[in-house]
């Protein structure tokens, strides 16, 4: 399933529609409303459980057995779904945008479009776990849900156990998603719980200027403590949304809550290894450590000497919590990287490329901006090796590059979109299609590259 988000004369944007929960490249001139879009995708997903109510149930085609519901999500009801979803957003658009940002923004219209992918389809089975035996949970089920069995409730009370898969037509595929369990509860309950797991995603956005939000996210939460508790004893009122942002909007906010209240998840750490060992060797040349205190410090590979992250270069601050909410214990399965080069010498924003795509290849979605010709040179060059991969297979050929598998793109996954200024100061942001053997055409890069080449030959004139 694809999932956009669109906006109407939003901010500085015109016009835009952006998949949101693949690998999505964002690239355009400054002051075009790229971060604005970010931080709206991933404040938006935090408001899915606002649209979401008891009306839903008619929408979803359901079949009644003697001992459990199945509740399908295919092409025969999706539009019902995203029509339903756009009514809610157009009615709570200007709340969604002040919960987001912290003050109204002037948006015409906010919606969002779902894609299935060809032939497959969402089912979600809610069973009264009382009526069953193991036999015919093991018969009926088991086959779907990897150790089911294992983790089925073994007391006496009466569960509700929904599951969550996506399947093939022909069933010949079933990928579980989800599987949860309630001692009773409404069954609308658990079905509205389960489509917000499937609607949404844990994200994480990370800020341009990370060096020096890393520097400083200490002392904005000593002040903004202070600040709360007086606004609310004197109004003896719940705070503002903008008060209790600290003036910043959600995303920033959230962001400098990962870096405050930061816990490493060690599963999820291991889960990772070889792309933070790439990482690791790649990038930083060295290591990120941090203590049970959260101080964060780096060491490089040529010494034992561990330098607090404030002294550590620009670089590491920048890329540091990139890691930070790729490995915390709160699970983020997307990451939105603002600026995502910055600080980064060309030689490594060409090693960055490869780590991204070794993440995007293990899961992870991901959309980041850039501003960099370096860094979109390099997808260019590994969308187009990977199209060629795709057709013939040659392993050779990855090798005689210095690359590894891990480092190729899944190019029919991949998105790029370009931030167009037009005349009356909005942006069009369009989707830039690739030729599977020339890849993406950057008209703004390839723009510079030219003027710079004219003048690089006018100054050849001048010296004779």
């Amino acid at each position: 399933m694809y999932f956009f988000v669109g906006v109407e004369n939003f901010a500085k944007i015109e016009k835009a529609k952006v998949c949101t929960n693949s690998y999505t490249l964002l690239v355009g001139p400054n002051n075009s409303g790229k971060t604005f879009l970010m931080q709206l995708v991933q404040g938006l997903e935090r408001q899915i459980f606002r649209l979401i109510d008891d009306d839903i149930v008619e929408i979803l085609q359901k079949e009644r057995y003697t001992k459990y519901s199945k509740y399908t999500i295919d092409e025969k009801n999706i539009e019902k779904l995203i029509s339903y979803i756009n009514k809610k957003l157009e009615k709570k658009k200007e709340d969604i945008i002040k919960s987001i940002f912290g003050r109204n923004i002037p948006i015409e219209r906010l919606y969002i479009d779902i894609q299935l992918q060809a032939d497959s389809f969402y089912e979600i089975s809610v069973i009264d776990q009382g009526e069953h035996t193991d036999k015919e949970i093991k018969e009926k089920f088991s086959k779907e849900i990897p150790h089911l069995e294992e983790v089925w409730p073994k007391d006496k009370n009466t569960w509700k156990v929904s599951i969550l898969s996506e399947k093939k037509k022909d069933n010949s595929i079933a990928v579980p998603l989800q599987l949860s369990m309630a001692i009773a509860g409404r069954e609308v309950d658990i079905l509205k719980n389960m489509l917000i797991r499937i609607l949404e995603s844990e994200s994480m956005f990370l800020p341009a200027s990370r060096t020096g939000l890393m520097l400083l996210y200490r002392d904005f939460f000593a002040n903004k403590t202070d600040d709360a508790i007086v606004f609310q004893m004197e109004d003896n009122k719940l705070v503002e949304n903008k008060q209790m942002y600290g003036g910043l909007t959600q995303p920033i906010y959230d962001f400098l809550k990962l870096l405050q209240t930061y816990v490493e998840d060690e599963k999820v750490k291991e889960a990772y290894k070889k792309e933070l060992d790439f990482f690791e060797q790649h990038i930083i040349e060295g290591h990120i450590n941090i203590n049970k205190q959260g101080m964060i410090s780096y060491q490089s590979n040529n010494t034992d000497t561990q330098v607090p992250i404030y002294l550590a270069s620009a670089m590491i601050n920048e890329v540091t919590p990139i890691v930070m909410a790729l490995t915390s214990d709160k699970h983020y399965n997307r990451l939105i990287i603002d600026e995502a080069e910055a600080s980064l010498h060309p030689q490594k924003q060409l090693e960055l490329v490869r780590f991204l795509n070794r993440l995007s290849n293990k899961g992870v979605k991901l959309m980041i901006s850039t501003h960099s010709d370096t860094l979109v040179s390099k997808i260019n060059n590994l969308y187009i090796l990977s199209a060629y991969y795709e057709k013939k297979h040659n392993e050779e050929i990855i090798k005689k590059f210095g690359l590894e598998n891990e480092d190729l793109l899944t190019t029919n996954t991949f998105r790029v979109y370009e931030f167009i200024t037009q005349k009356n100061g909005k942006s069009v942001v369009n989707e830039i299609i690739p030729d599977k053997e020339s890849g993406y055409q950057f008209d703004l890069f390839a723009k510079s590259a030219m003027s710079l080449y004219d003048e690089a030959v006018k100054l050849g004139e001048i010296q004779g």
